[in-house]
């Protein structure tokens, strides 16, 4: 009689790292169309524009709630308002960085006729724009 551990091989390493490549790429193709997340680049604008409108609602309930406590009127309200509308746009711009829907500026070059350059690859700006000047020169 065998055993029955001996009936029960687990699968091959090889298989199993064919599934998982093949999963990545499948995943790694939905990220690409639909900006990193999974959702449509409008549910992305939304949160975007969310994030903008709590932030300048939350500055200002709380700048509010100052001015009302320390009878100083507009002062805090404006003040806070402005403070809530900066956080507002820095968490829409960083979700957005998040999902892919922006670049990092760092991360952009421009070529001297304003197309974007992606990244150098260790080249630096200069030999970008002597290519291009050298293929300008040879048409």
């Amino acid at each position: 009689m065998r055993d029955m551990a001996e009936d029960r091989r687990p699968p091959s390493f090889e298989a199993f790292d064919r599934r998982l490549a093949r999963a990545r790429a499948e995943l790694a193709g939905k990220g690409r169309r639909r900006g990193g997340s999974g959702r449509s680049p409008y549910t992305e604008g939304l949160q975007a524009g969310i994030e903008v409108i709590g932030g300048l609602l939350g500055g200002g309930l709380l700048g509010w709630a100052l001015d009302r406590w320390t009878g100083l009127r507009p002062l805090f309200l404006l003040l806070f308002l402005v403070l809530g509308g900066a956080a507002g746009l820095l968490n829409a711009y960083r979700h957005l960085r998040r999902t892919g829907l922006v670049e990092d500026g760092a991360a952009r070059q421009e070529a001297p006729h304003g197309e974007p350059v992606e990244g150098d690859g260790g080249e630096s700006a200069r030999t970008v724009r002597d290519q291009a000047d050298r293929q300008h020169h040879r048409s």
